[in-house]
């Protein structure tokens, strides 16, 4: 199958007959069922493989002889439809064997309607298709070719609509389905599709003439999601207290005579369902234990005539009457409480037993912790028997650990991995609930978490590769990608190059600098192009958005003064910018124009302290317009600090300053990575201790992941770019990080007694130890760390003792040192 990387695929692109095509204008989005039946041979004895090549616009899931597989194809973009090959063994038999494949097209996107037209984040074309190739080979001959075009059948799904949803509206909607219409079965071999029409060749792969299709094909970049099957944990509350119990997998929750909530029993025998008897209505409130992402799947006994919903919820919060308005406190504590949130509709269609239920699952993936089921039974009782989801996300293979005496810190560890793993599917994203979009801000952060937790790079490699993709004439990059509705914030183009220096500063990989070199110079000239006489860069043109960071006194994300005034801050993230790509392309050989760059951030940061700093004071304003209300903000102070435009000791003035004075505008939880570099780079980490205060409110509030912002009116309850304990606690509590110059080991202890862990390097991984303990009156340091042989690090001890190793082991004590 690797010939496909050059486009030589004998399969077409298939889709419906034109009379079969959506005739329902009202519905604008379009679910399809395919099948191609064959016959193997019987009596060779031989096991059969599959060997597959499949994608699909604008979504898929494949089954095969009636087994589910997954789920795709992974998101691409304007420039590139990414397929995945496979390898099944032991999945066909002899004789009828089918490969079914669902496919969901969303609406055009010319214009885009924002909450009707579908996801965002998902790329697709004016027309949907599916392409698929197969080889079944035994014993490694090749024994049938299979490929799309007319020989496979199709037929829409009358049953499938979108409903849109103003709270998600980046998610384009959730789905209202009837059972009545569904086809049963239709994945099976033994179905009878004799009323379904051929299917109709609507592309070639490839065009002889370098015409490009609407699908320009790649391999997958990164891993197939996982899927694994879990069940909630507890009922949190329901209408009533009779009927029988409720069970999933084996675990049984039972509705109690005015019970409010209970926990599971996994004792005793399985329970025969919940019954809704005719005419009558049901809710109930169920909690996954944890917020998570995953395929909700509803079984079903009888019921025709009857109405399901299944509300997908982050947290118990307060009903303000307005989707756009959000008031949270403890987030698992019902009384007073509603769940607010996006549902699915379905309306069964009566024909469920004990042996065949009905069954109902979503074609996308949900995200939630709590989920509401509501139940208005029709002229016959409805029995639900079970209700369970396949959990599903990125394949993250953990390495880095931590654990320490403050049990606070490991709750936050754990809190912070999680909000990662949940932020992670095909791309990085935002919020798994909200919008699934990966923004560069948000992914700089979880890029180097993922490499701290796990060395992987695949999903950082794609991301990085997206917004090159993304990258507009004028050399600016879309601040989301993939979506199919363009938005630019020019300070995220910056956070791109971040994201390449971090993958050099850990990877060492010289190829991807040089890859990336141009697309660098095209976003630093967008800068440079648009330089004030006095040096600084020049405020945001009015058709991107001005954007830092979520502040309280800045509700669009910047300080109002930098509406007709250039922002200080932006010339001090390009100043800081400069520094890292002059070191990248001094790396990879571009020294000359490494120096250019390096001129160019003297040259702002000058103008910088001749225009923006604030007269008799040491701080600098967050425009250079001085006028009679000044407005100062944290985040200016640490970006001079950062850009170097200010000496080592105005630096450390200036982050004392940051942490004391409150009347500035205060950092949010992600923009506050930067406040931690900053003291880092001047030597006072150790003060970084107390800014854990906000982190630690949260631990309170019933969080099982972290939030967007540290608020009551935070909209995320899972937003990874507040994940800021995993960089933190590794790099800084620990101690490993890694710098241009190589690795660098120095923990910092704060209050701490004892903290271990292991973190992922480019060295491989580096368990480290250390624990301050008591020996007659006086304390002592002890600190253990091992590595691979041969790989020389730099060890900076609490006392400031400086030592290098490269036998892959250190074991040290400090007597009578207070760390």
């Amino acid at each position: 199958m690797a010939a496909k990387e050059w486009g030589d695929w004998s399969a077409r692109w298939i889709w419906l007959q034109e009379e079969q095509g959506n005739a329902d204008k009202d519905a604008r989005h379009e679910r399809v069922y395919f099948r191609r039946v064959f016959e193997l041979p019987a009596g060779t004895g031989k096991a059969y493989s599959l060997n597959m090549a499949i994608t699909g616009d604008s979504r898929y899931r494949l089954f095969v002889n009636g087994q589910r597989q997954w789920a795709g194809p992974c998101k691409g973009h304007e420039h590139v439809q990414y397929y995945e090959e496979f390898s099944l063994e032991g999945i066909l038999q002899p004789g009828i064997n089918v490969i079914a494949v669902t496919v969901v097209h969303y609406a055009g996107t010319a214009p885009f309607e924002m909450g009707e037209d579908g996801p965002l984040s998902v790329w697709r074309s004016e027309q949907g298709g599916l392409l698929v190739e197969a080889e079944i080979t035994a014993d490694g001959q090749l024994v049938q070719e299979l490929r799309t075009d007319t020989s496979w059948k199709g037929i829409r799904d009358l049953s499938y609509r979108l409903r849109p949803f103003p709270m998600m509206r980046w998610m384009g909607g959730l789905e209202e389905a009837a059972g009545d219409t569904v086809l049963r079965d239709w994945t099976l071999p033994e179905y009878d599709d004799s009323a379904w029409s051929a299917a109709r060749i609507v592309q070639p792969v490839r065009d002889d003439y370098g015409q490009l299709t609407p699908w320009q094909l790649a391999r997958r970049p990164v891993p197939l999601l996982y899927e694994q099957e879990q069940c909630f944990r507890k009922l949190m509350r329901s209408s009533c207290g009779e009927g029988e119990a409720l069970f999933t997998a084996g675990h049984r929750l039972e509705l109690r005579d005015g019970a409010s909530s209970t926990a599971p029993s996994i004792e005793g025998p399985p329970a025969e369902g919940v019954l809704v008897q005719a005419g009558q209505q049901l809710w109930l409130e169920l909690d996954a234990g944890e917020l998570t992402t995953g395929y909700l799947q509803l079984k079903l006994q009888g019921g025709g005539g009857s109405l399901i919903t299944l509300q997908y919820a982050e947290c118990y919060e307060e009903e303000t009457g307005d989707e756009e308005v959000r008031r949270k406190a403890v987030r698992d504590e019902m009384r007073e409480q509603v769940l607010r949130g996006g549902y699915d509709s379905y309306r069964p269609a009566g024909y469920g037993t004990e042996d065949q239920p009905e069954v109902y699952e979503p074609f996308w993936f949900r995200t939630f912790r709590y989920m509401r089921l509501e139940v208005h039974a029709g002229t016959e009782p409805l029995r639900i028997t079970g209700i369970s989801y396949r959990e599903t996300g990125y394949p993250l293979q953990l390495q880095g650990s931590f654990h320490c005496s403050d049990e606070r810190y490991n709750r936050l560890w754990e809190l912070s991995v999680r909000t990662l793993s949940r932020c992670m599917h095909e791309t990085y994203e935002d919020t798994p609930y909200y919008e699934q979009l990966q923004y560069t801000m948000d992914t700089r952060l979880m890029m180097e978490f993922t490499y701290l937790l796990s060395g992987d790079d695949r999903l950082a490699r794609r991301a990085m590769e997206d917004y090159r993709a993304s990258q507009l004439p004028s050399g600016m990059l879309q601040s989301r990608y993939p979506s199919v509705l363009p938005q630019v914030i020019p300070s995220f183009s910056l956070y791109w190059i971040g994201m390449i220096h971090d993958h050099y500063r850990v990877f060492r990989d010289l190829t991807l600098v040089k890859h990336y070199r141009t697309a660098m110079l095209s976003v630093l000239d967008w800068f440079d192009q648009r330089l004030t006489p006095q040096g600084l860069v020049d405020r945001t043109p009015r058709q991107y958005w001005n954007y830092y960071d979520w502040v309280q006194e800045w509700p669009l994300g910047a300080p109002d003064c930098t509406n007709e005034a250039p922002a200080t801050l932006m010339s001090l993230m390009y100043a800081f910018t400069l520094g890292q790509a002059a070191e990248l392309l001094e790396a990879s050989g571009w020294t000359q124009i490494a120096a250019e760059l390096r001129q160019r951030k003297a040259a702002v940061n000058a103008a910088v302290l001749d225009n923006c700093r604030q007269a008799d004071s040491p701080l600098f304003r967050d425009s250079p317009e001085a006028g009679p209300e000044v407005q100062l903000s944290q985040h200016t102070q640490v970006w001079a600090v950062l850009a170097g435009t200010v000496s080592a000791a105005e630096g450390e003035a200036l982050l004392q300053t940051v942490l004391t004075d409150t009347s500035m505008a205060k950092l949010s939880l992600p923009m506050s990575y930067y406040l931690f570099r900053a003291l880092e780079l001047s030597g006072m980490y150790d003060r970084s201790f107390g800014l854990w205060a906000r982190w630690m409110k949260q631990l309170a509030l019933g969080l099982t992941t972290l939030p967007e912002i540290d608020s009551a009116d935070t909209r995320s309850d899972c937003h990874a770019w507040s994940a800021l304990p995993i960089t933190e606690f590794t790099r800084g509590i620990l101690g490993v990080r890694q710098d241009i110059d190589g690795i660098i080991l120095q923990p910092h202890c704060g209050e701490l007694q004892y903290a271990s862990g292991a973190v992922s390097t480019e060295q491989g991984l580096i368990t480290v130890s250390w624990e301050i303990t008591t020996e007659a009156e006086i304390e002592v340091f002890h600190m253990e760390a091992v590595w691979t042989p041969g790989s020389a690090i730099t060890v900076i001890l609490p006392n400031g003792e400086v030592q290098k190793s490269d036998i892959g082991r250190i074991e040290i004590d400090i007597r009578g040192f207070n760390c």
